[in-house]
């Protein structure tokens, strides 16, 4: 199931002033879990690079999961309280985060304004 149109959100991204301030010297790599369904974002230079399926045992620099249904919520125009950012959505709303907390922390500001960019191009069902 697409819960993003992937290449207007690539494109947006990469053309978004905020995150490419924000996202300055960010190479690494971040997986995405969406109940079974998993996407790869990868990073270079300050710009995702490369929107993927993941292999079934490759590693990321930050891995975020979360049940369908939470995803589905996140991504509303105007999502309900804790689901409205990620670091709240993963301390009071079931998703999970884990890997490198220098780099989910170092370049969080980048990641909140990478989610706001993903959910202006939500797929709404």
């Amino acid at each position: 199931m697409a819960y993003f149109n992937q290449s207007a959100f690539q494109e947006a991204v990469n053309g978004d002033g905020e995150f490419l301030i924000s996202a300055r010297f960010l190479d690494g790599s971040m997986k995405l879990h969406f109940d079974d369904e998993a996407l790869m974002l990868r990073f270079r230079d300050g710009r995702l690079a490369a929107i993927t399926t993941p292999a079934l045992f490759e590693t990321a620099t930050v891995v975020i999961k979360g049940p369908a249904a939470s995803w589905r919520e996140f991504l509303q125009p105007v999502p309900r309280p804790f689901f409205h950012d990620m670091f709240a959505a993963i301390v009071r709303r079931g998703f999970e985060w884990s890997g490198d907390a220098e780099t989910f922390f170092a370049y969080y500001g980048a990641f909140r304004r990478m989610f706001q960019i993903m959910r202006e191009h939500a797929v709404r069902n």
